[in-house]
């Protein structure tokens, strides 16, 4: 498997949207809601910022090193040993958040439709499409996601209109009432869920104008800070201070959505649409995992490593945990952590050692050449 397309700008953004926004506009209402009340809506901003940081360090970080992932210019900032400890580390973020994406479609499929189907039929089928797709490679991925997103955003749209309604703006207030304190501790899971845009130092040389890089992912970042803001207001109008009590408070609302007898049951039609979503974000953090992998182990292809790691990600999503309360404990406790660190302070650590041996001299400059056609450095 080796990337022959380019992805344009337009594909970039709606695949940057969706790497967030397929699982964040699910889960995220309810988790932040519990924490920060009715003040959620401001968690959502709040990650804003560190989105927008994140991605000005993947960018500046891909000027410096042209034509290379993430993985390929480590070893060249932290030298071989470290920066192949490093690079492992990232790996195994990805198959990690991987994993739990994978489960989180289980967990909802069962909960909201097919509560008698076991989770393997869910992971098995999702991760063989995905696996297919990451074969035929990304461009294939980012096409799918520029056909289906709009639809997304278009019936996210009219949920929010058909349950205006219900809406009771009183409940946002007063806002801050019990103080900075619990917004900045829900803040946290947004922050990790914007910060998914880290998958871009993946895939940054694959754009067709990488110089736009900077500019695509500020786009998404922003789209989607409105996008979960509005999530989140309108889950608030809604339900009020039973959010936080929801697993999963959007899909409540599609719920609630309807006109009269004839026009009803969206949700089914949403988990549809919201299907193709997923197979986005799972199908974009599975290439970068077997890229990055076979860019580890300095192979020609990643044909060698996509089916060992799909039937990994298969067995990682059913046996990290033995349910979805296991599930939300790790994604909102360890696994903060585990994300802030790879998403927030390595990057910012590799933009400072780049900058400095830059000043200095000391960066071989036979490192910041492009790698050939075979992947290797």
């Amino acid at each position: 498997m080796e990337e022959q397309g380019k992805i344009s700008d337009r594909q970039s953004i709606f695949l940057l949207l969706n790497v967030v926004g397929a699982t964040a506009i699910i889960f995220l209402p309810g988790l932040t809601a519990a924490r920060a009340g009715r003040d959620s809506w401001l968690a959502a901003l709040v990650a804003t910022v560190s989105g927008l940081y994140i991605a000005f360090l993947i960018f500046a970080l891909g000027r410096l090193f042209p034509g290379r992932t993430i993985i390929q210019y480590l070893e060249t900032l932290l030298g071989g040993f470290f920066g192949r400890a490093v690079g492992l580390y990232y790996l195994l973020f990805f198959l990690i958040a991987d994993g739990i994406i994978v489960r989180e479609l289980g967990e909802l499929l069962a909960t909201s439709i097919m509560p008698r189907t076991p989770q393997v039929v869910f992971s098995i089928l999702m991760v063989a499409v995905c696996a297919y797709g990451v074969n035929q490679g990304l461009e294939v991925i980012a096409r799918v996601m520029e056909l289906t997103y709009p639809f997304i955003l278009f019936l996210f749209a009219l949920v929010l209109i058909l349950v205006s309604g219900h809406m009771d703006f009183s409940r946002l207030f007063p806002v801050l009432e019990h103080g900075v304190r619990p917004l900045l501790r829900a803040s946290l899971d947004p922050i990790v869920w914007r910060g998914e845009i880290i998958v871009l130092a993946m895939f940054l040389p694959s754009l067709a104008r990488p110089g736009r890089g900077m500019r695509n992912a500020a786009i998404a970042v922003l789209g989607m800070g409105f996008i979960l803001s509005l999530d989140a207001v309108v889950n608030t109008a809604v339900f009020g201070p039973s959010t936080g009590r929801l697993n999963y408070p959007t899909l409540e609302l599609v719920r609630l959505a309807g006109i009269g007898q004839f026009f009803t049951r969206l949700d089914a039609v949403w988990i549809i649409i919201w299907l193709f979503g997923m197979f986005g974000k799972v199908g974009l953090f599975h290439y970068v995992t077997v890229t990055g992998t076979a860019q580890f182990l300095r192979l020609k292809n990643s044909s060698p490593v996509l089916v060992p790691l799909s039937i990994l990600l298969i067995a990682l999503s059913l046996e990290q945990f033995e349910n979805s309360v296991q599930m939300i404990s790790f994604i909102t406790g360890p696994f903060v952590v585990y994300a802030l660190s790879v998403e927030l302070f390595i990057p910012t650590v590799l933009l400072l050692i780049a900058l400095f041996r830059g000043k200095g001299g000391r960066v071989n400059p036979a490192h910041t050449a492009p790698p050939d056609d075979t992947g290797r450095t």
